[in-house]
């Protein structure tokens, strides 16, 4: 969202000093047209706001959005839905009347994730109807859970600095250069990790010892370490007038990825590629886009705070959004 917004300034859409905008992307399983998601995934909403000022030589903009995914599986825990929530701010410094050079930084954060019941490699431990076993314990560090079996924690920051430049290409109308460097910080608990009596860990259940599959399962959970994301994006953007103000345009933004102690489960994407296609309305302070995004390697839009070991097997697929924004400068 931040090139977005540097572009739109830097580009010199408006001639005014001030500017807010409203971005609004959201999916739906049913919906025809976007590609097909896995069976736990219903729903995705994500809006963000954000204000900027541009003066002389340089600019600002600060925004905030809110991410809600609605997740439902068969099995526990079978409510997974995510809500998240990033702060963003922006910093840019015009080099000329084409070039300008942008710093980002943003963190990123979401709800506590809590859990009554969790299934361990087909083992539900916890309280719920479908438990296979309860457990308690009396350490006071798990009262917090306040009769939870499990909760999860995540919390990431971004920051980065891009080139972007103006052309008079017939074939590109700018492109952005940029390199970012994403930290992640997950946390969980669970008095699970307190099982340690063999004859407890000994019993079986469909062919599966307890402790294989705690074992088994705690292998796919959040690594506690940190862990970065360092990538190295490059984007480019086309429009073509199709009548009076309203024009045809296409983004392409592509993602190279190298993990830094990042303990892979089974895969980790290395790259990335998102194209959006809309209409554009554009006149003196106001803009409306509507719009379409594929993205080739990823769920959710590649939001950081939705890829861990829990998640890294949805990452070899494609994921599509519909969206709309508006823009105003005065």
């Amino acid at each position: 969202m931040l090139l977005v917004l540097t572009a739109m300034a830097g580009q010199g859409a408006y001639a005014s000093d001030y500017s807010v905008l409203i971005d609004y992307r959201s999916m739906d399983k049913d919906w025809p047209l976007l590609p097909a998601v896995p069976s736990s995934f219903q729903s995705a909403r994500d809006i963000n706001f954000s204000a900027g000022a541009e003066f002389s030589n340089f600019g600002f903009e600060v925004g905030r959005s809110n991410l809600d995914l609605e997740l439902a599986r068969a099995v526990e825990p079978k409510d997974i839905s995510l809500a998240g929530q990033k702060n963003t701010v922006s910093l840019f410094y015009k080099l000329s009347g084409r070039q300008k050079i942008t710093f980002h930084s943003s963190r990123q954060n979401a709800d506590e994730q809590r859990f009554e019941c969790y299934g361990f490699s087909g083992i539900v431990i916890g309280s719920c109807e479908d438990g296979d076993i309860q457990i308690d314990s009396t350490n006071s560090k798990y009262d917090g859970l306040e009769g939870d079996l499990v909760a999860f924690s995540a919390d990431t920051k971004t920051n980065g600095i891009s080139f972007s430049q103006t052309t008079n290409s017939k074939w590109i109308d700018s492109f952005t250069v940029g390199v970012f460097s994403t930290t992640h910080k997950y946390d969980w608990l669970t008095p699970v990790e307190e099982l340690t009596s063999p004859f407890i860990l000994g019993l079986v259940f469909n062919g599966k010892t307890l402790g294989d599959a705690i074992t088994e399962t705690f292998r796919k959970f959040p690594q506690r370490d940190e862990w970065r994301f360092n990538q190295l994006d490059i984007s480019g953007s086309k429009s073509i007038n199709v009548y009076g103000d309203i024009e045809a345009f296409t983004d392409v933004h592509g993602v190279y990825l190298h993990h830094s102690n990042y303990k892979a489960v089974a895969f980790t994407p290395n790259y990335n590629v998102n194209v959006r296609v809309g209409l554009r309305y554009e006149a003196d302070t106001a803009l409306v886009e509507l719009y379409g995004n594929y993205y080739h390697h990823n769920l959710i839009g590649f939001e950081p705070i939705t890829f861990n070991q829990r998640t890294e097997h949805y990452f070899d697929r494609p994921y599509g959004n519909v969206g709309v924004k508006m823009g105003f400068r005065f």
